[in-house]
């Protein structure tokens, strides 16, 4: 594996000026990546990238194909590993999500293909109406239900 650099906007929340993410080379600058985004939005676990090389570093240019994913973050209101964090991460867990610790606060949420993206959200959207976390999307993979 190798590790592609992908530049964040200006003045992004995080600070910093580009996130790193983890990916397997596929050839013709093509990467498949293989942790879960935590800044950078529009990406999620699995998307296949292309990318250009700047001083031996893959840089992210576009999504090829997309793998199916969803990405969310979570922001835990303490701590990522208080009681009731702790609960919800459990729950997305038995909804087939991965999650990834990013820092005591932050936990990224990768929705698996198979996960029903519709009862992730209620169960996140629950968790934020109860004050303990606050959550976003960084990247929805999954097919959406057409309006009636």
């Amino acid at each position: 594996m190798v590790k592609i650099k992908i530049p964040l906007p200006p003045n992004d929340p995080s600070g910093g000026e580009a996130e790193w993410v983890w990916a397997d080379p596929k050839g013709n600058n093509a990467f498949v990546l293989r942790n879960v985004p935590t800044f950078a939005r529009g990406l999620s676990h699995g998307d296949t990238v292309k990318a250009r090389i700047e001083n031996d570093v893959p840089v992210f240019e576009d999504v090829v194909q997309r793998g199916g994913h969803g990405t969310y973050r979570i922001y835990a209101k303490s701590d990522r590993r208080s009681p009731e964090v702790m609960k919800v991460l459990q729950t997305l867990e038995k909804m087939h999500c991965d999650m990834e610790s990013a820092t005591d606060k932050i936990v990224n949420v990768d929705v698996l293909p198979e996960a029903d993206i519709y009862a992730v959200y209620q169960v996140l959207e629950d968790a934020e109406r109860a004050g303990s976390l606050e959550f976003e999307e960084g990247h929805c993979g999954h097919p959406l239900r057409s309006k009636p």
